[in-house]
Order: C-alpha cells, then structure tokens, then sequence
C-alpha cells in the first residue's frame, strides 16, 4: 500500500499525535509506503502572536525556505511537543527541532518572527477554501477528512487503521463516523 496526501496539523489537538504516531507506525510495516506532506492549520486568530502560532509558522517558513527538511522539523516539532512537552513555539524547542532537521537554528528563529507568518496566513487561507475546518484532516482524493481518534487510535496493526483512512478518502471524503 502506498499512502500519500497532506496532512493539517497544529499542535493544540492531541489527534494529531496519535495520527501522527499511526503513520510512523505503519510506514514501519514493509508492505506499506507513507509519504505525506505536513501543513500547518490554525482556527486561532494569527495576530495573537501565540506560541502555537510562532511554532506554525516556523513550520511553514521552514516547508517554503528548506522543502527538504521539512518533514524532519515537523516529526522533530511534533515529537518535541507531544512526547517531551516543550513549549512548541519556544526559541529552546524551535531551535533543537532546527537542529535535527539539520537546519540553522537562528534562521528558523528569524522566518518564525518574520515570513513565516505571512505563509502560515497563505497556507491557512488555501486549506479552507479546500474545505479543511480542524485538525488532523488529511486530503488525498478529493475533499479532506477530518479525523478525532481516542486512545484506541494507537492499539492493534498501525497498517490496518492507515488502510481504513485510505478507504474513507478513496470514497470522496463522503463519510463521518462517530461513536459514542
């Protein structure tokens, strides 16, 4: 199985993470390709200057200026804010991610305060007009899916749960589930 598609983040939903740790898990199984691309997405009002806000467009300054390490600095970000708790859009966090992705540090620091937040508001403004409303949506096929996991997300075979968000993309985005 090959999955690609884009995947919209942010770091206030802890879907996310379990998307996220989904798609590393089951890029680990040998028949199962994964090759997504990582965008940035906020409902937050961008001039608040908030830290998720500097840490998404650091993300997005990041993808225009270094499209190769794009997706080191965001596992790296992710990994960061998730699993180790750091403030996502603090100069110590944003600098360690700039690090493993191989990317200086100080011009992360500089797009982050700067041209970053003019891409995140581009990038931001395209997704909705695409139909992305929240966070984690992936789009492949068409429209995008929203999907809102519980703890259940990470438990059983990664490939098989990445399978069944293939199938809900593959019908044109028309499905939404929910338990209770």
């Amino acid at each position: 199985m090959e999955f690609t598609g884009t995947v919209h983040f942010n770091f206030d939903s802890y879907d996310v993470w379990r998307i996220y740790t989904v798609l590393i898990r089951a890029s680990q199984d040998k028949n199962v390709s994964v090759s997504v691309e990582w965008r940035a997405f906020t409902n937050d009002d961008l001039a608040t200057g908030a830290p998720d806000i500097r840490a998404l467009a650091a993300c997005e300054a990041v993808r225009v200026a270094y499209p190769e390490n794009h997706e080191k600095f965001v596992r790296a970000l992710l990994t960061l804010v998730y699993q180790e708790r750091d403030k996502p859009g603090a100069d110590k966090t944003l600098a360690v991610a700039a690090h493993v992705a191989t990317i200086d540090a100080t011009a992360v620091l500089t797009e982050a305060d700067g041209a970053g937040l003019a891409q995140l508001e581009s990038t931001v403004a395209e997704a909705r007009e695409r139909g992305v409303s929240d966070v984690p949506s992936i789009e492949r096929h068409g429209p995008p899916v929203l999907i809102k996991t519980n703890a259940a997300a990470n438990h059983g075979s990664a490939a098989a749960r990445l399978r069944l968000i293939d199938h809900m993309l593959r019908d044109d985005g028309i499905w939404e589930m929910t338990k209770p």
